[in-house]
This record gives structure tokens, C-alpha cells and sequence, in this order.
């Protein structure tokens, strides 16, 4: 009899767990995605504007960011040494930003409007974020974010904000990491 229950409730169990699973023609394949060759600089602007251990270079965080100023993809690496993010640092911030919301940053990179991202959203404050308001909608660091979402990507308003972000502005020895 307790056999029996046993066998019973192995068979529900996997019936169960084989039915909470999508088949295979119904996994969303993404179409479209941002530029890679072109997020250094995004990527660079997420890490010193997003990127702190408290924040999003928290492993725990739905969107990872990793670079120079928090943490580092490589273990042997420290915050600043390297002073730029580093190429994996850079990789594993693009899988993080076009992972996140995979449908819809196919949508944005087809020509919808990045404001339908939650990351842009919470970047500006228009959804809650544990972070508040990053920055508005049309500075630099949304231009920069957003161009290079739809393809456009805009390297000098990723300098400029980064500037503008850095303690001791365009003399930050950060800014060798963009160029404009």
C-alpha cells in the first residue's frame, strides 16, 4: 500500500513538473538585439551610474551590471584595476541589459519605444525603483541609453554623462574608457 502511494506521488509529481514546462515552440527566440560592437560606452556609463555593490553589481540583482567601479567579473581583478571595464565585464553587462525583458528589447531594437522598457522606466523614474530616479528622460544618460537601444547609439552623450557622473568631471581618469 505504501508502495503504492509512493509510485502515485512520483507520477503526479513528474506529470506535473512536465506540464509547467513550454514546449519548444513556444520559447520565445529573439529577432532583433541592440549593437553590441556599440555598448562599451553604454556599458561603462552603467557601471559607474548603476553598477555599485549595494545596487545592480549585486549577483542577486535581476539586471547584473559588472565593471571598473564595483564589481568586477574577474576575481583577480579589483575596483579601478583595471581602470576600464573589462571585455568580459562588457559581455556580461550586454547579455544582462538584452536578457532582461528579451521580448520587448527585440520590440525596442525593431523601432518600439525604449520607454516600454522597465529599465528605462525605472532609470527615470517614471516606475519605482529601490535606486529613485536616475536620470530624466532626454539627458545625456537617457540619450545614451536609448539611442544605443534603437540603434543609434550616441557615443558623445555617453561621454557627456559620464562626465558628468564622475567626480572631477572630463579630467576622471574613467573618461579614457569612451571616447566621444
Amino acid at each position: 500500500m505504501i508502495l503504492r502511494a509512493l509510485l502515485f506521488f512520483a507520477v503526479v509529481c513528474s506529470m506535473s513538473l512536465a506540464c509547467s514546462i513550454p514546449s519548444s515552440d513556444e520559447r520565445y527566440t529573439q529577432t532583433k538585439l541592440p549593437d553590441q560592437a556599440s555598448f562599451p560606452p553604454v556599458s561603462m556609463l552603467l557601471a559607474v551610474r548603476c553598477g555599485s555593490l549595494d545596487c545592480h553589481g549585486n549577483v542577486a540583482r535581476n539586471l547584473r551590471i559588472y565593471g571598473s567601479p564595483g564589481r568586477r567579473w574577474s576575481p583577480s581583478d579589483s575596483p579601478f584595476a583595471p581602470a576600464c571595464n573589462t571585455s568580459d565585464e562588457v559581455s556580461q553587462d550586454y547579455l544582462s541589459v538584452v536578457g532582461l525583458e528579451p521580448e520587448q528589447i527585440s520590440a525596442v531594437a525593431g523601432g518600439a519605444d525604449p520607454g516600454t522598457l522597465t529599465m528605462v522606466r525605472k532609470a527615470r523614474g517614471t516606475e519605482a525603483h529601490k535606486g529613485e530616479q536616475i536620470w530624466y528622460e532626454g539627458d545625456d544618460s537617457d540619450v545614451c541609453l536609448s539611442s544605443w537601444l534603437t540603434g543609434a547609439a550616441n557615443a558623445s552623450a555617453c561621454s557627456r554623462s559620464l562626465a558628468s557622473a564622475l567626480p572631477g568631471g572630463a579630467q576622471n581618469p574613467l573618461m579614457q574608457c569612451v571616447s566621444p
